[in-house]
């Protein structure tokens, strides 16, 4: 790579992708200062609604991005809109149990001791534009629509992108220090990189079809006991399920199917699911298929691989969106931290080494809630008025309740994931926290989320995290020797101090080090006999030896069916 393309990349991130994943990352390096573009060959519209769940910790990281209230405010549908999960026999049939997302945030009034940020629910139609805006107010990130890339190189100065203006026809080269594939399932870049996934193909086939109806919110205030952000039916062996779309008129169905879709069967299936001869206009349609597969690597020289292109789940969860703005926020700051020279060489390789592993948990978890639904075998006695139907409705609405609940109260998965095993985290040696879907425990166990907890000025200690390594100090601890080591290493650390015990006592020791993510990184009752290399440890100065590393590292992605290379 010349010179004069060293140059012009200097510092630079390509982002191939203005999807979810791509305009997160795009954000989260234009927040720290770092020059991004965004290539992507379409025009900023989202053709199809999915991905309604969005996160509690991605919520967090809006929050630090400085646009959760405006993804509350500007959601469709609206924030006050009932976040209920309705299993019947039909939109307008007999419920049988009924979940709660527990949205919570501070307008509502209603507190979550574990987040400052409940997590909320909006479509792609509202969530992308959101991350557009906000990616385009960062200086120094520029977004490019209609723009396809072409080839890539890369070398050990950096990365050469030939990109293809579909308006125009014309060609540049753009350069960058590092390139990160955002450009879903069927990655281009990934295959390119010779990249397999890992895991099973195609599960189960569905159909997706976006419609109007202004009659169902009607309905669902007078058959249902009011508006529903979905409703799961077991009126067929499709097993339509219906999800809100703006929380007026636009709603999206799908079925599992296990012939090939007709289009013009859409309607059908929609009376099918409300259980009523509703009026409905057909807006869009697709099939889509569930899958459970990691790319075997995220990382190939100065590529790397985030999101769908690094990872297929089912949508039994709202898993997919999250786990790649994960991706984002963790390649993030390490990218940053490279570029602006207090990372280390070894930062960059721990962005698989933390990553994937939440990765394989998250799609086998999706997967499991998958093959949990497709246990509900629908019965038309379900419908019958008698003590037959009653007693049927009544024991498989328990069933449900034990079976389904883990998918819609997944704190857990929010909340709960850590990087066990991480080089770039210092064991303490202390157990690990359980880690399961629908129950999130507070720890500062090093590679967890660091807690939430209101400080008195009314602000969450996670406010104060981000711009460089955080020090946490409560009690009588003493600081100094990692502060003074910070600065002998050039590295960003400042220091917050708890003077609340209840907040002191969550934090488990008087002295935590938490990293620009908000995960632990280091605890402890007194400083270490070597801040310097606790501190190069953090940043990837340093290598930890094999029997060190990660025991979550080499987990394997588990379908349940069997697995296979793609």
């Amino acid at each position: 790579m010349s010179d004069q393309h060293e140059r012009a990349g200097s510092r630079r991130v390509l982002v191939v992708g203005a999807g979810p994943v791509g305009l997160a990352l795009a954000i989260e390096l234009g927040w720290r200062g770092v020059p991004v573009t965004v290539i992507d060959q379409g025009d900023g519209r989202v053709p199809f609604p999915a991905g309604e769940a969005i996160f509690s910790r991605t919520m967090e990281h809006l929050r630090r991005w400085g646009c959760a209230e405006e993804a509350r405010t500007e959601s469709a549908p609206a924030p006050d809109y009932p976040h209920r999960t309705v299993f019947a026999t039909s939109a307008t049939g007999h419920v049988l149990t009924e979940f709660d997302y527990g949205v919570t945030n501070r307008s509502s009034g209603v507190y979550n001791p574990l987040t400052p940020e409940g997590p909320a629910f909006l479509s792609k139609f509202s969530f992308v534009p959101l991350l557009a805006r906000t990616a385009g107010e960062l200086p120094g990130v520029e977004i490019r629509y209609g723009t396809r890339l072409e080839t890539m190189e890369q070398d050990s100065e950096g990365v050469l992108a030939v990109v293809r203006d579909l308006a125009s026809g014309a060609t540049e080269t753009l350069t960058g220090t590092y390139l990160v594939a955002c450009d879903g399932g069927r990655s281009g870049i990934r295959r390119a990189l010779g990249i397999e996934f890992e895991g099973m193909f195609a599960q189960g086939h569905n159909f997706a079809v976006h419609f109007r109806s202004p009659q169902l919110l009607d309905l669902l205030r007078e058959r249902l006991g009011g508006p529903a952000v979905q409703i799961h039916t077991l009126s067929s062996v499709r097993r339509p399920y219906i999800t809100v779309v703006n929380g007026v008129d636009e709603w999206r169905l799908s079925v599992y199917l296990d012939e090939e879709p007709d289009p013009d069967d859409a309607v059908a299936w929609i009376r099918e699911a409300v259980g009523a001869p509703i009026n409905v206009e057909i807006l869009a349609a697709q099939p889509w298929s569930g899958h459970c597969v990691v790319a075997r690597t995220y990382r190939e020289g100065r590529v790397f691989l985030a999101g769908d292109a690094a990872h297929l789940l089912w949508p039994k969860g709202g898993f997919g969106a999250n786990t790649g703005i994960g991706d984002a926020v963790d390649l993030g700051w390490k990218l940053a931290a490279t570029l602006q020279g207090w990372g280390g060489p070894a930062l960059l390789d721990s962005y698989e080494k933390e990553r994937r592993p939440v990765a394989v948990r998250n799609v086998t978890e999706a997967s499991s809630n998958w093959r949990a639904d497709a246990r509900l075998v629908p019965d038309p006695v379900l419908d019958r008025m008698d003590a037959k139907g009653e007693l049927l409705r009544r024991e498989l609405g328990e069933e449900i309740r034990q079976s389904r609940a883990k998918e819609f109260r997944c704190t857990g998965v929010q909340l709960g994931y850590r990087y066990s095993g991480s080089p770039i985290c210092v064991p303490d040696g202390s157990p690990e926290p359980p880690d399961e879907p629908d129950e999130y425990v507070p720890s500062t166990w090093p590679g967890c989320r660091a807690p939430h907890v209101w400080l008195p000025d009314g602000s969450s200690v996670l406010d104060h995290f981000g711009r460089g390594i955080t020090l946490v100090v409560s009690g009588s601890a003493d600081p100094t020797p990692l502060v003074q080591a910070a600065r002998r290493c050039d590295v960003p650390l400042t220091v917050l101090r708890l003077a609340d015990p209840a907040a002191a006592e969550l934090y488990e020791r008087p002295l935590v080090l938490v990293r620009p993510d908000g995960h632990v990184g280091w605890r402890g009752r007194q400083a270490p006999a070597d801040p310097v290399a606790v501190l190069d440890m953090l940043r990837g100065a340093t290598v930890p030896p094999p029997d060190a590393k990660a025991p979550g590292a080499a987990r394997t992605v588990s379908a349940g069916v069997g697995t296979h290379l793609v």
